[in-house]
């Protein structure tokens, strides 16, 4: 193969975009991530194509868009990972991870990592021991009112005993942690550099960190101190680091909103810092001059209203609305140009291709992902000139440079997905109907997936509804970036074209 290279792949859990000083925001601390947009390439429109944590996994590892096919589950046997076609090629794999569901029901996503380690973090349903008496479940909900206004919201009692056995089971293990080097964002980085200590020096390593922060619970250092948040000083309230999934209006106050965002801007800075950690090994180390760091996240996160959360907090609704879709992507390795930025659009499928390509091995036809590499270089202006995003049989939703669309696939009858599989788009909203056992069978699936709420079928969220609007949605990216002033009924035209793009867009993939 020549000189050894080798590839590092950051992952974070929820990692919105525009939480990082080198997107934009002038008040978050994230310095060692703007380090690397300054020594590397950032990518100013990339998407996630299926949420949420899970299918946008499967993606980043098998090269594939996955919207289309499938959606929360294990890695399949039919899914090839990037993992898999290292085996036989003398390239070393490793993951260091602490997510849970990466780990757990047979999900099976450290598969073929020669090397994998799974460190012990937010893991509440490995713990058993009771929650000691200088910790209350009842603390971290005391905010005048607070219960009050979730108990007399919908399904409030249920959301209510679903947020008290998420903090207890948390506790569990929580109550154990002594030190800020003991939160899991840093036991796992510390493994991830155990690894790299250890490795064989003499192959070419893929090692892949995949780290549950800044994913919920947000319980930065300023929770079990005296000390304020630092991006929220004076504020008096509890520190609802576990919020409830729910919609936001009744039950939450501006201020509880505000401080439970920054509590998460919080974790984001601490994720920052031993992400530091890690590049400081890398740089003492040698590697830093061989080795390919793609830096990203699966998700952003909803947390209220307006561009903050359109109304709800977490992943409870399968809404593909900007503050979620739209994913931090930064490029660091030798030979790229140091502080590019790109605004060609970009996808979390891409990452298998794209590292293939570094690594000089061949992109199988059938990933459908392309490797950024040409785009990087300057080769090409463009890889497509749209992403997509959503929820598997939920939501769709097409970005463009001009236009953003989201389809809500249970409202329109003869344009649902799920209903027109193995059916021929024919234009003008309709579709040729074709009935074999093959394409029944999918139909089936669908119609099975969306007839049960609950975390079991989309989403890992407790409380979770499967609720849409009731119409579809077009918005002025120029002019509405994060998507608040529906204007379909202005643009009717552009959001026909948009819904036959996007539909013909996803019958394509079926075919590869």
């Amino acid at each position: 193969m020549g000189s050894i290279k080798n590839v590092i792949v950051m992952m974070f859990d929820s990692w919105q975009f525009n939480y990082t000083g080198c997107y934009g925001n002038d008040w978050i601390k994230t310095p060692n991530i703007d380090r690397i947009a300054r020594e590397g390439v950032l990518f100013e429109n990339a998407y996630g194509n299926n949420m949420p944590t899970l299918p946008v996994r499967r993606s980043l590892m098998t090269g594939r868009y996955t919207l289309h096919e499938v959606g929360w589950g294990p890695l399949r046997h039919e899914d090839t990972t990037i993992a898999d076609l290292c085996w036989g090629t003398g390239i070393d794999t490793a993951i260091a991870y602490n997510s849970l569901v990466m780990f757990v029901n047979k999900n099976d996503f450290a598969r073929s990592f020669a090397t994998s380690i799974f460190t012990r973090g937010f893991d509440n349903y490995f713990e058993t021991d009771p929650v000691y008496g200088h910790y209350s479940v009842d603390e971290f909900l005391d905010d005048p009112g607070f219960l009050d206004r979730l108990r007399s919201s919908l399904d409030g009692e249920t959301i209510e005993r679903v947020l008290r056995e998420e903090i207890e089971s948390y506790l569990r293990s929580r109550q154990y942690w002594k030190k800020e080097d003991d939160h899991s964002v840093a036991t796992n980085m510390h493994a991830a550099i155990k690894v790299l200590k250890e490795r064989n020096r003499k192959h070419p390593l893929l090692m892949w960190i995949d780290c549950w922060d800044p994913h919920e619970p947000w319980d930065p250092l300023s929770v079990w101190t005296d000390d304020d948040c630092p991006y929220d000083k004076g504020y008096s309230g509890a520190d609802m680091w576990v919020p409830p999934h729910c919609a936001c209006k009744g039950v939450f106050t501006e201020a509880e909103l505000n401080h439970i965002r920054m509590l998460y801007a919080e974790t984001v800075t601490l994720c920052d810092k031993y992400f530091g950690e890690l590049c400081d090994f890398i740089d003492a180390d040698g590697m830093w001059d061989n080795t390919l760091m793609w830096l990203t996240s699966d998700h952003g996160e909803p947390m209220g209203f307006g561009e903050h959360g359109h109304g709800i907090m977490g992943k409870c609704r399968p809404w593909p609305y900007e503050e979620l879709v739209h994913i931090p992507l930064i490029i660091k390795a030798p030979g790229l140009l140091a502080g590019k930025r790109i605004k060609a659009f970009v996808q979390d499928c891409d990452c298998a291709p794209t590292l293939l390509d570094w690594l000089g091995l061949k992109i199988p036809p059938n990933m459908t992902g392309k490797s950024l590499l040409p785009l990087i270089r300057g080769e090409v202006d463009e890889i497509r000139d749209f992403a997509i995003a959503g929820y598997y049989a939920l939501s769709w939703s097409i970005i463009e440079e001009k236009w953003s669309y989201i389809h809500w696939m249970d409202k329109l009858e003869g344009e649902s997905y799920g209903k027109t599989m193995g059916k021929i788009y024919t234009g003008d909203g309709k579709f040729q109907s074709e009935s074999s056992d093959e394409e029944n069978a999918a139909v089936q699936e669908y119609l099975a997936q969306r007839s049960v709420d609950g975390a079991d079928q989309w989403t890992c969220t407790p409380a979770s509804k499967v609720e849409v609007p009731e119409e579809d949605e077009l918005y002025d990216r120029e002019k509405d970036p994060f998507q608040l002033h529906n204007v379909i009924s202005e643009h009717p035209d552009v959001a026909e074209r948009l819904l036959k793009k996007l539909n013909l867009f996803m019958q394509d993939l079926r075919t590869v």
